[in-house]
């Protein structure tokens, strides 16, 4: 009776430790494809040539980040059919030709802090990301 016992409580134990192993191993895989995510997009996107069109933006964004994009774009140009992606970036006009991500830091929750050189201006957006079928999408930006 005894080592039956001992079985029973190495069993649960070690299904304890196992199952708080696969959520923080979990939670490790959705900051490391967050962090790719954010930082594929300030690469292309925010810093490099290419254009944030529709297909772009609900690629990377929520409807409801996209919707703001499109209105906060459409309240600067009164020609409107854009994104104000420069929302991800400094208020910087000119500078240095250094655009780049120096770290991304994970704050829990699914918010992630950039910290970024934009034209030699330091900048810090945060970014909250959900997930949707199986995919990170951005959901807020601070």
């Amino acid at each position: 009776m005894n080592s039956i016992k001992k079985s029973l409580i190495l069993l649960a134990a070690a299904t304890a430790f196992s199952c708080s192993d696969k959520q923080e191993s979990s939670s490790n895989n959705v900051d490391t494809k967050a962090i790719e995510k954010i930082q594929t997009f300030y690469t292309n996107y925010i810093f490099g040539n290419e254009f944030a069109n529709d297909s772009v933006i609900a690629k990377y964004c929520t409807k409801s980040l996209a919707q703001k994009l499109r209105d906060d774009y459409d309240s600067e140009f009164s020609d409107g059919g854009g994104y104000a992606v420069w929302k991800f970036r400094s208020k910087a006009q000119d500078g240095k030709d250094i655009r780049e991500i120096e770290k991304i830091e994970p704050l829990g929750n699914g918010k992630y802090l950039i910290h970024y050189n934009d034209m030699g201006n330091k900048g810090m957006h945060t970014i909250t990301i959900v997930q949707q079928n199986g995919e990170i999408f951005f959901d807020k930006l601070d």
